[in-house]
C-alpha cells in the first residue's frame, strides 16, 4: 500500500498516469453541460449518466493509482473508461469525409491506446 516496494520511477509513473485522469476529470466537471452536449451529438446513450459515470471512473481510478490503494481495480477502471472513450467518442472510422477530424480522433485514439498500455503495467506492479 502507498507504493511500498515500488522504485522511484514506478511511483513517478503512477503519479503521471493519475495526473492525466485527475486533471481531465477536474477540468471537465465545471463544463459538464458542454461535455454532455458533445456526448449527445455523438449519440452516446444517456449522456448525463454516461458523463457522470465517466467522471466518477476517472476520479476513483485516478486516486486509486495515485495513492496505490486497490491499484489493480483503479487501473482496470481507467482502462475500461479509456476503451469506452475510444469506441464511443474517438471514433475516427466514422469520419471518412472530414480528414481533419479523422486525424484528430485517430491521434487521440492512438494516445489513449498507449495510456492503456501504461495502465496495464500499473495494474501488474
Amino acid at each position: 500500500m502507498f507504493h511500498a516496494n515500488h522504485s522511484a520511477l514506478q511511483i513517478l509513473g503512477h503519479v503521471m498516469i493519475a495526473f492525466l485522469f485527475l486533471f481531465r476529470c477536474f477540468t471537465a466537471m465545471p463544463r459538464f453541460a458542454e461535455h454532455r452536449d458533445r456526448l449527445a451529438r455523438k449519440n452516446v446513450p444517456f449522456p448525463d449518466i454516461s458523463l457522470a459515470i465517466g467522471l466518477g471512473m476517472m476520479l476513483v481510478g485516478g486516486l486509486s493509482v495515485l495513492l496505490d490503494v486497490y491499484t489493480t481495480v483503479g487501473a482496470c477502471l481507467l482502462i475500461v473508461f479509456t476503451m469506452l472513450a475510444n469506441l464511443l467518442y474517438h471514433d475516427f472510422w466514422n469520419h471518412k469525409d472530414d480528414w481533419a477530424e479523422r486525424n484528430r480522433a485517430l491521434y487521440v485514439f492512438c494516445n489513449n491506446t498507449a495510456v492503456m498500455g501504461g495502465l496495464v503495467l500499473v495494474a501488474t506492479l
